[in-house]
């Protein structure tokens, strides 16, 4: 007997995810926020969380993390649930977040030769 095509499992509603809210209460994303999970994945904290805030830590671990975008794009949700949800698990201390980069750090040509320098020693 053949092996039955397996069904994709079926995946929550996105107002279920993020319990109807439209808005993170105190903390705001954007899509190119670094996210950086506070626990192992193994760690005991992981016990109980929903399935999809599971995937979220394992998706960022530390010390490199991901970006919001990134995220969404690999858990394959959109970007506004995303950051709510996002914004959730920060709040409740369970990721860190770090804002991008402001355009004038990124074009100081001292700090990029320093960092050309420190990754040619790696």
């Amino acid at each position: 007997m053949a092996d039955a095509p397996q069904r994709p499992g079926r995946r929550p509603r996105l107002y279920a995810l993020t319990d109807g809210r439209t808005a993170a209460p105190r903390t705001v994303l954007t899509m190119d926020t670094t996210i950086t999970a506070t626990v192992a994945p193994g760690d005991d904290a992981h016990d109980g969380l929903p399935t999809e805030w599971q995937h979220v830590l394992a998706l960022c671990p530390p010390p490199e993390g991901r970006a919001v975008a990134e995220i969404a794009a690999r858990m394959g949700m959109r970007l506004t649930p995303m950051t709510l949800l996002l914004g959730e698990l920060a709040d409740r201390g369970l990721v860190r977040h770090r804002p991008p980069l402001e355009g004038a750090e990124t074009t100081n040509v001292h700090l990029l030769m320093r960092i050309r320098d420190n990754l040619a020693r790696i």
